[in-house]
C-alpha cells in the first residue's frame, strides 16, 4: 500500500525513506530489541496507567527535577520553581500529560515499528531545536519506571519492569539516533 506524493508519483511502503532508514538501523547492534511477550507485558499494564496518565507525568518530572536540578532549567516556565509551586503548576501538567500521551502513541504503534520509528524520529529531530543533551534522555527513563511501579500496583513484576525498561530504552535508543543524523 503506498502513498500519495506531492509529484503525483506513488511511493510505496518498501520505497519510503522512513522505512528504509528503520530497515538499514535494525543491524545495529546496539539497538534495543522487544519480545513479543514484552510487547503484551507493555500493553497489558498500559491499561492500568492510562487512567492515571497525568499523574504519572507529574509524578515522573518531579522525581527527575528532584534529582537532577539542572533539567528543571531547560524547561522555561518552570525555571526557579521550587517543588511546591511545580506540584500544583498547571503547565508541569500539561507537559507531562503531553510526554504521556505520546508514549500513549508509540505503545499503540508497538506491533507496527515503522510507524513507531517514524513518530520516535520526528520526536528526536524536534528535541534537537530545543538542544536536548542527549544524555538527559537517560535520566528520565527511571523515573518514568518508578513512578508507573505504584499505579501498576501488585501486576508490577520483574518481568514487566524488563519489558518496560526495553520498550523506553527503544524510544530513547531511536530519538538519540535521530538527533544524531
Amino acid at each position: 500500500m503506498g502513498c500519495s506524493m506531492s509529484s503525483g508519483e506513488r511511493l510505496y511502503a518498501s520505497e519510503s525513506p522512513v522505512i528504509k532508514k528503520y530497515m538499514s538501523s535494525l543491524d545495529d547492534p546496539n539497538r534495543p530489541v522487544m519480545s513479543e511477550r514484552q510487547k503484551e507485558l507493555v500493553v497489558d499494564t498500559w491499561k492500568i496507567v492510562k487512567d492515571d496518565i497525568s499523574k504519572v507525568g507529574v509524578i515522573t518530572f518531579m522525581r527527575l527535577f528532584e534529582r537532577y536540578p539542572d533539567v528543571q532549567d531547560l524547561f522555561v516556565p518552570f525555571r526557579g520553581l521550587t517543588v511546591d509551586e511545580l506540584k500544583d503548576n498547571v503547565r508541569l501538567r500539561q507537559h507531562g500529560l503531553r510526554v504521556m500521551n505520546t508514549i500513549d502513541k508509540c505503545i499503540s504503534r508497538l506491533y507496527k515499528p515503522d510507524k513507531l520509528y517514524s513518530i520516535l524520529r520526528e520526536l528526536g529531530e524536534k528535541h534537537v531545536m530545543f538542544e536536548t543533551k542527549l544524555d538527559y534522555f537517560d535520566l528520565i527513563n527511571p523515573q518514568l519506571l518508578q513512578a508507573l511501579q505504584p499505579t501498576v500496583g501488585d501486576k508490577w513484576t520483574l518481568e514487566v519492569e524488563e519489558a518496560w525498561s526495553t520498550f523506553l530504552k527503544i524510544v530513547t535508543f531511536t530519538m538519540k539516533e535521530a538527533m544524531l543524523s
